[in-house]
């Protein structure tokens, strides 16, 4: 069969707000990632080894926990069902969900397993050593006796289930049999992120969102074009009789496949690839919530696509955010160069760590004209990369009064996009950039000089963090404001 390949305008983010009112159960491996940020100047006078000076430390929720974070992040209601030990690692763990309210009622803590740490040392911005702390034990009968009481009980309250496999002796054939069962009677869909080459454990899920190599191994089938991927998702299909087999092909992007279907392939969304640590979780997380709403697969797939390409533009196990993706899906439409805060935040790290000196500006620009122009152009000119804030409409409200925007936060936002010089544009809520800088850390603020040096916004911030204040000359005799009240008094007239 011919493949079909999508090439969609964009979804539509009001299905985020659907997401709220799922429940969704997720069981799998579990584990703490712990982060080491290090500098690394010299090598070692004992072996020929590299030294890495310890600057911080963070320890966030990894494995199958990653999943529930990222369906927590968007807004669902998430319970999160596996095994940690009996240890400080899986108590922090524990605390980790809980802080997010992720219940972690079926999360037990078990005697003589130990919790699941991943710890990476990372330097001048890239992972430079990973040390794995695992057993890889299959869970007790008590585990599989209580996780199936429960979906016995209360199963009906679920909107779905995913499993993540993370090949750590958890999702064992004994237990995911017994639990497909139930679900299956109670109608209950069931995705599946596998690990190994046994699919024959997965029978009976709904959807399996295998990696390339994963596929590869679990068929035996060496992937080499499109003819030997579609053979590989034939034997998966039935292998595990689900409807859909979602195959994720990393810099080739995504294809799906299901039985007596033509073949769909989803070109990648990613701009720059940092670390994919994690993007396969990110991806069955926004698939599973936009296919528990009722979208279709190769929408929902679409989806997953989009908030794993976020992921990947960052380094660590992350969560894609519901502004992060819209704004992504928007960029994605619209222009590369519209960015939500967060995403602006990982860009800079990124600048700033390959020497790049980042200038900022900021305001309304509503009724754009050749002032604002020539500012923008002086303002690049002062640094390698050029952010502008802007104000949201509900912002221009606060500062400009009613009757302000004339024109709407996402015609302004595109039509400074539009414009060579500046590289990206962020909106922001807040009457005042001061959040957005103190996220940011410019190295240069830039302001016209009809603000005195005491009046502009920020400074502080700035000059805090070492960076510095420029103010530019006035390009145009006449402002914004002018322009509205000229137009205003011919309207009356």
């Amino acid at each position: 069969m011919k493949a079909k390949p999508v090439q969609m305008a964009g979804v539509n983010p009001s299905i985020f707000n659907h997401y709220k009112t799922l429940r969704i159960l997720v069981i799998g491996d579990v584990m703490l990632d712990h982060y080491i940020q290090a500098d690394v100047e010299r090598t070692s006078p004992e072996a020929p080894v590299i030294i890495a000076a310890v600057q911080s430390e963070r320890y966030v929720a990894g494995g199958a926990a990653n999943v529930a974070a990222n369906l927590r992040a968007m807004g669902a209601a998430v319970l999160m069902a596996g095994l940690t030990g009996k240890d400080e690692n899986g108590a922090q763990l524990r605390s980790i969900l809980q802080e997010k309210n992720i219940s972690t009622a079926l999360l037990f803590p078990e005697a003589g397993r130990p919790t699941t740490l991943k710890t990476r040392i990372m330097a001048r911005g890239q992972q430079i050593l990973r040390i794995d702390r695992e057993v890889k034990n299959p869970p007790s009968p008590n585990f599989l006796k209580k996780i199936t009481a429960f979906l016995n009980k209360k199963s009906n309250r679920l909107d779905g289930v995913i499993i993540s496999d993370y090949a750590k002796g958890l999702c064992s054939k004994e237990l995911l049999q017994p639990i497909f069962k139930i679900l299956k009677q109670r109608r209950i869909p069931v995705l599946c992120d596998p690990k190994g080459k046994d699919f024959a454990k997965y029978r009976g899920v709904n959807v399996i969102t295998p990696n390339l190599r994963e596929a590869q191994d679990a068929s035996d089938i060496p992937i080499a074009d499109n003819a030997s991927l579609e053979r590989a998702a034939k034997f998966i299909l039935k292998k595990t009789a689900a409807n859909n087999v979602v195959i994720t092909r990393g810099a080739d992007g995504v294809s799906l496949f299901g039985l007596n279907q033509n073949p769909v392939h989803i070109s990648a969304h990613a701009r720059e690839v940092y670390d994919v640590t994690g993007a396969g979780d990110t991806f069955i997380s926004h698939f599973a919530l936009a296919y528990f709403s009722g979208m279709p697969p190769h929408k929902a797939a679409e989806l997953g696509n989009y908030a794993s390409a976020i992921t990947v533009g960052k380094l660590g196990v992350v969560v894609v955010k519901p502004d992060e993706l819209a704004s992504f899906i928007r960029s994605e439409t619209f222009g590369s160069k519209s960015k939500s805060l967060d995403e602006m935040v990982e860009i800079v790290k990124h600048l700033k760590s390959s020497g790049k000196k980042v200038v900022f500006t900021n305001g309304c620009f509503d009724l754009i004209h050749i002032g604002h122009i020539k500012f923008l152009q002086a303002a690049r000119a002062l640094g390698d990369c050029l952010i502008v804030g802007i104000n949201t409409d509900a912002s221009v409200r606060k500062v400009k009064g009613p009757g302000r925007p004339l024109i709407g936060e996402n015609e302004r936002a595109d039509f400074l996009s539009s414009l060579h010089w500046v590289d990206y544009v962020v909106l922001f809520d807040e009457a005042t950039p001061e959040p957005m800088l103190r996220a940011l850390m410019p190295d240069v603020l830039v302001k016209g000089k009809n603000h005195k040096p005491d009046e502009v916004v920020g400074a502080e911030i700035v000059k805090g963090s070492g960076g510095t204040i420029h103010r530019l000359p006035l390009f145009s005799n006449i402002s914004t404001s002018e322009i509205f009240d000229m137009i205003k008094n011919q309207t009356r007239k």
